[in-house]
């Protein structure tokens, strides 16, 4: 049996209905919808508002008679931009459509974030009727654009905090650090010293009597300028304590005196030698070992020395060793910057890589030898940042 066909509905286009209900219906939508929508007279002096929805006093607080015969300018208050104002006022005077985000007053004197899209109605010969107003609460993200951009603001003011605290610890760094090299008759020494974007608190120094050098390399815990503030007391106290004898009786000294002081969480990892001709005393206090190339052998070999950092454990006995050098002989000293240098793999440079290139070297200048430690490790970082200071010191028996 064959299905009878339903005749399509015809649909009635609003067009085509009444004209009162044309306008009712438009009434009803204009007066339902959630924006504020006023419509004001061009042609009448001052363009006054000649309809509003039901919408637009929700928004404002103000009732129908309140505002009908008025301009719409009682909505602008102490508070609303004067250039907003003025864009607003060239559109009409212009006879352009405009939209515009405005501060705007209720009636009870609250504040709202109004988006205002405002067009003109033109006849059929072209001019300008009427002008029609919508108006959006955009109160809630106009909020929370503004808690962003002074998150923003602040953040950035932390930033910049943050950049000159760097600052100030990378020139109170550099300003622990001799000015100039030791000239001994019998030893050539170069030194040099890469601070990373946050400083990390390395430090060297050197204290000479006579053919008597005293040498120290440091690295302290931390960054920043509680980096700083702990190197500057140690650079004080290696000052008050360099003409003591035995390298580990001055790490001792140091370290009661740094936990005296009160640094917490602050430790200071510490290497002190003193060599005079051909002989060498070496301590240590968590540094890393350091490395001997004997020209004899062409052999490189540990000085391996372990210590708690200075400040930790004020009680602690560190050892100390007696070391011949001999004509040729090489010494390298380096804090763990370079040993922790990483690719951007992940991979660590470490010590025996460090070992390894500096036996390959060991028969240049001290000079050179930095030159090819430092390339060596920068090529290996590729575009990593430095983590930590990296400090090398390198000496040569002449």
């Amino acid at each position: 049996m064959r299905k009878k066909e339903i005749p399509p509905h015809k649909v009635v286009l609003l067009s085509e209905r009444p004209v009162s209900d044309q306008l009712q219906l438009k009434d009803r939508a204009l007066g339902g919808t959630a924006e504020g929508i006023t419509i004001s007279d061009y042609l009448q002096p001052d363009n006054p508002i000649v309809y509003v929805n039901e919408g637009f006093e929700r928004l404002t607080g103000y009732a129908r008679e309140d505002v009908l015969g008025k301009n719409c300018r009682f909505l602008q208050g102490e508070k609303t931009d004067p250039a907003t104002i003025e864009e607003i006022r060239q559109s009409i005077h212009e006879e352009k459509p405009c939209t515009v985000e405005i501060l705007n007053y209720c009636k009870d004197g609250k504040t709202f974030w109004n988006r205002l899209s405002i067009t003109p109605i033109r006849d059929k010969s072209g001019r300008v009727t009427n002008f029609l107003g919508i108006q959006s609460d955009i109160t809630r993200r106009k909020n929370s654009e503004n808690e962003l951009y002074r998150a923003s603001a602040e953040l950035e003011q932390t930033n910049q905090r943050m950049k000159k605290d760097l600052e100030d610890a990378r020139r109170l760094q550099l300003a622990m650090l001799p000015e100039n090299l030791p000239e001994l008759p019998y030893l050539e020494i170069a030194v040099a010293m890469t601070t990373a974007q946050e400083v990390g608190g390395d430090y060297y120094d050197f204290y000479q009597n006579d053919d008597l050098l005293t040498f120290a390399i440091g690295d302290a815990t931390g960054h920043g300028l509680k980096a700083g503030t702990i190197v500057t007391a140690t650079k004080v106290l290696f000052n008050s304590f360099s003409m003591l004898d035995d390298p580990k009786e001055i790490l001792s000294k140091i370290s009661v005196s740094l936990k005296e002081m009160g640094f917490k969480n602050m430790y200071m990892a510490m290497l002190i030698a003193k060599i005079f001709d051909k002989k060498m005393v070496i301590s240590s206090a968590g540094m890393p070992f350091t490395y001997l190339y004997r020209k004899t052998e062409a052999t490189v070999t540990d000085i391996a020395l372990k210590g708690m950092p200075l400040g930790s454990f004020p009680g602690f006995a560190y050892q100390s060793k007696n070391i011949d050098i001999k004509k040729g002989d090489t010494l390298l000293f380096y804090s763990d910057g370079l040993s922790e240098c990483f690719n951007p793999q992940g991979e660590i440079f470490g010590e025996s890589r460090i070992k390894s290139l500096f036996a390959k070297t060991a028969r240049h200048a001290p000079g050179e030898i930095i030159k090819k430690l430092t390339k060596t490790a920068t090529e290996w970082m590729g575009k990593s940042l430095l983590r930590d200071d990296m400090t090398l010191v390198v000496m040569k028996v002449k």
